[in-house]
């Protein structure tokens, strides 16, 4: 005896052919992120640029060093150059600094650093942890060390 089930009507038919139907394909979301991605570095290779101060420049500035300095080479980079040191950011390699005299930022970059940023046209001023509005008036009353 044949102990096999009879066949069903829907065994006979072929599969179903993949579907070519009009969605937006993975391609797409690939290119408009290429896209979104070209055109942000453009617009922070323009920003960098701009932001990049002059040799003989003084004042609150974005001290930017080699990606894995250590904290004590930027800090005493800084100090070297007769500046303040005021803060680290998030980044790791960049420091918020002071200087008071003309070219700190000469100065700053003969101790090591790669170069010094003021504003950058596109977001706030630099600061804090990250990026928050800074008033220099009130900055000018900061001291790292008593006198």
């Amino acid at each position: 005896m044949n102990d096999r089930p009879p066949p069903s009507p829907m065994s006979d038919m072929p599969p179903p052919a993949p579907s070519t139907g009009g969605g937006i394909g993975h391609g797409f979301a690939l290119a408009l992120g290429a896209v979104v991605l070209a055109v942000w570095a453009a617009m922070m290779t323009v920003s960098v640029r701009q932001a990049a101060l002059p040799d003989d420049t003084e004042g609150l500035v974005l001290a930017v060093f080699r990606p894995g300095t250590p904290d004590d080479e930027a800090f005493g980079a800084m100090v070297r150059a007769g500046g303040e040191p005021v803060r680290a950011t998030w980044l790791g390699f960049a420091w918020v600094a002071r200087g008071r005299e003309a070219g700190f930022v000469g100065r700053l970059k003969s101790e090591g650093a790669l170069g010094a940023l003021g504003e950058i046209p596109l977001g706030p001023t630099l600061g804090g942890c990250s990026a928050e509005p800074v008033d220099s008036s009130k900055m000018a009353s900061v001291r790292l060390q008593p006198q």
